[in-house]
């Protein structure tokens, strides 16, 4: 049970922050989020349809839901359950509680070995692993076809991160990927295009060179400490681990060029505010300290209150392409949760993946669209931030989720790999042995 615990709060405080689920997040751990993809359903078991729940002479039901939305998205959220409540004909009252993350993932096993968990639960995909392997998440693979939704009218690397081991263990609820961040008054001031962000890995360069001023306390691009860059090794090639065979992939020409690139940015031509936080690099970015940041969606709307004119990009693309750490938020059903509940989850699941409910939550949340027919719609292609995030979606790349050893090698591999070579603490090509040898630990410890 201890290991458990230690494995969850591990994951917990690794993987929450780029999941984008619930309040303001802090910079993702840059990558809590992506590659591997994790295994993506091949065949969907045939599931028992579940016995109906409630409907208009059916008797009620009341479901207890738990999530972790304590910001504005929380009472939005709320307005939309209690609109749920008020017009669905099925007889089904939804009652939610809202907590903490740390709070939600310290009660939430408990109630599940005690059979007092609540019949639904809201939290980030990387929870979704840990849970599953201690067997305290119903396996909802029959949903598509129980529900009749049409699974095939949603992006599926979105789709994907719900599943493990083939099965499907939550349904999407939000998505997100890391974007590139420009200030467009500051692209102006430097003589750049506002219009037109980087597209490489050299033009990102060039531009936060271009775009660092010393003497005024401006910066040309935030890079964070405590975080992890996949997209960058992506980018040029490389990846970090094989999840499916538990090789370590660390120890490359693509990873150590990528690397050494990224040491000459930050330490060499110092584009970067020394040692700075995530929430450091939020705040400057508000500031108009900084010109470019890849962060997600949750800066949309304080980048607006700031006043500050903005522009989002998918992430630069290197000699491999263009890749985005990935994360987001399922619904899932603890273990043990009745056969009639399970089914009223159900039907408010697929009443939230209705084009009208998603489109409202992307709408006056800021995240990405990732139903198929609402990315057709004509005010969600005419809406600037909305129309530019969704076409970044399209590049998540899941990093680890679903796997074990996920937060193991981010706490002890990946950040402390790229703290040291943006920080300037050791040379790359000692700080990929190091974390190579690290990596064979972690791995060999499975």
């Amino acid at each position: 049970m201890k290991k458990w615990w230690s494995l969850l709060i591990a994951a917990v405080l690794v993987g929450s922050s780029l999941a984008g689920c619930g309040s303001k997040q802090e910079e993702a751990p840059a990558d809590a989020s992506a590659p591997a993809q994790s295994e993506s359903p091949a065949q969907e078991p045939a599931g028992t349809a579940a016995p109906d729940a409630g409907g208009e002479t059916g008797e009620a039901v009341t479901l207890n839901f738990w999530n972790v939305f304590t910001g504005s998205d929380g009472d939005i959220l709320r307005e939309i359950v209690d609109k749920y409540n008020e017009t669905n004909t099925d007889n089904i009252t939804i009652n939610m509680d809202i907590m903490p993350n740390d709070t939600l993932q310290q009660k939430l096993p408990a109630s599940i070995a005690t059979n007092t968990a609540p019949d639904f639960v809201l939290f980030g995909v990387e929870n979704i692993a840990p849970y599953v392997s201690n067997d305290s998440l119903e396996d909802i693979s029959d949903f598509w076809d129980t529900a009749g939704v049409d699974k095939s009218n949603f992006l599926e690397n979105v789709v994907d991160l719900s599943y493990v081991d083939g099965k499907l263990y939550g349904t999407p609820m939000q998505y997100n990927v890391q974007y590139l961040y420009w200030n467009k008054d500051l692209f102006e001031a430097a003589g750049l295009d506002p219009d037109t962000p980087p597209a490489t890995m050299e033009e990102l360069a060039d531009f936060a060179v271009k775009l660092t001023d010393a003497s005024k306390k401006q910066y040309g691009l935030a890079l964070p400490t405590s975080v992890t860059y996949m997209q960058f090794l992506w980018a040029n090639g490389g990846d970090a681990d094989d999840t499916e065979t538990n090789k370590n992939l660390l120890n490359s020409e693509e990873n150590l060029k990528t690397l050494e690139w990224l040491q000459d940015l930050a330490v060499n031509k110092k584009v970067t505010p020394e040692n700075i936080t995530g929430p450091d690099a939020d705040t400057m970015l508000q500031a108009g300290q900084v010109a470019m940041y890849m962060s997600g969606p949750w800066q949309i709307n304080g980048l607006n209150e700031a006043g500050i004119k903005f522009g989002i990009a998918p992430c630069v693309a290197g000699s491999a392409g263009s890749f985005s750490p990935a994360g987001g938020c399922s619904f899932v059903i603890p273990k043990g949760t009745d056969e009639t509940k399970k089914a009223a989850a159900y039907k408010f699941m697929k009443y939230w993946l209705t084009d009208e409910v998603l489109k409202e939550w992307s709408q006056r949340n800021g995240f990405p669209v990732w139903s198929k027919t609402l990315m057709e719609d004509p005010e969600i292609q005419n809406d600037e931030v909305l129309s530019s995030i969704s076409k970044a979606t399209e590049i998540g790349r899941s990093y680890n989720l679903g796997y074990s050893l996920a937060s193991q090698i981010d706490n002890d591999v990946m950040i402390p790999l790229f703290e040291k070579v943006i920080t300037g603490a050791s040379k790359p090509k000692d700080a990929l042995d190091e974390a190579s040898k690290a990596m064979d630990a972690v791995l060999g410890s499975n």
